[in-house]
Parts: C-alpha cells; structure tokens; sequence
C-alpha cells in the first residue's frame, strides 16, 4: 500500500513540476520581452511552444492520476465472473443439498462441495480486493474509511 502513495505522490510531483516549467517558460519569455535586447521571433515562439507543451503534459499527468489500468480492470472483471459462475453453482448445490436429506453420504458429499466452492469463491474475493489495490488503492482507501464509520469490522480486516 505504501508503494501506491509513493506512485501517486510522485506523479502528481511529476505533473506538477510539468506545469511549473510551462509556466517558468511562460514568465521568462514575458520578461524577456521588456528587455532592451529582445529574443528572436523564433526563439520566442520556440519558448511559447515549450510552454504549452510542457503545460499540455502537466495537465495530462494530473487526468491520469487514479485512472485504473484497462488491462489490470479486465483482469479484474474476469477474475469476479468466474466467482459469479462458482456462486451459482454453489447456489444450485444448496438446493439439491435439501434434495439429499434422506441420503447421508450425498448429503456430506454436498456439504463439502458448498464448503470448497465458498472458500474458493472468499479466496477469489480477496484476490479480486488485492487486483484493485494494485490499480486504485484509493478506492479501496475510501471504501475503509466509509466501512470504518459504519463499523464494519470485518470488512476492514478483509481490505488489511
């Protein structure tokens, strides 16, 4: 988790420190224009085009900053479809385990089946809960600190 804060401290040093450049260049070439010795014309436009360009990066750092990886998204979402399939069948067990009362050993054998599907489907949870850490840990921030004033314990301790 501390690598993301370093991550995004860092590019939003990056993006600022784009902007302050762009706007250096800005001043500078103002200054430079009430001198006695004026720059060239071109000189001047290469100044005014570095100062745009410069300020066009800062402002497209900034619009990345908390964007989620398209690939790591997918990923993501693949991974939480393959639970919903898993949850499914583990529903469709449950109701067949009703269906088995009369019959011990299928009965245990489905008990089993449900309790092997759950852990996967909680394993499969938490790995999908580390998939958005890695790409927007501030979510996963504002999601326990709004879980925290409710009191949602258990929650937290997944997130941890």
């Amino acid at each position: 988790m501390n690598f993301l804060k370093t991550r995004e401290v860092r590019d939003i040093g990056i993006a600022s420190l784009l902007v302050l450049l762009g706007f250096s260049l800005t001043v500078y070439l103002g200054f430079e224009s009430g001198a006695e010795e004026q720059p060239t014309r071109g000189t001047s436009a290469l100044i005014a085009v570095l100062s745009g360009v410069f300020q066009f990066m800062g402002a497209a750092r900034f619009h990345a900053i908390g964007k989620a990886d398209p690939t790591l998204a997918r990923a993501s979402v693949r991974r939480l479809h393959k639970m919903i399939l898993r949850a499914n069948a583990t529903r469709i067990l449950s109701e067949k385990l009703a269906e088995y009362s009369n019959i011990p050993t299928k009965h245990k054998n489905a008990l089993g089946m449900i309790s092997v599907n759950l852990s996967w489907i909680e394993e499969g949870l938490l790995d999908a809960v580390d998939d958005w850490r890695e790409f927007h840990g501030r979510a996963l921030r504002e999601i326990r600190e709004d879980s925290s004033s409710e009191g949602d314990d258990a929650l937290e301790a997944d997130l941890d």
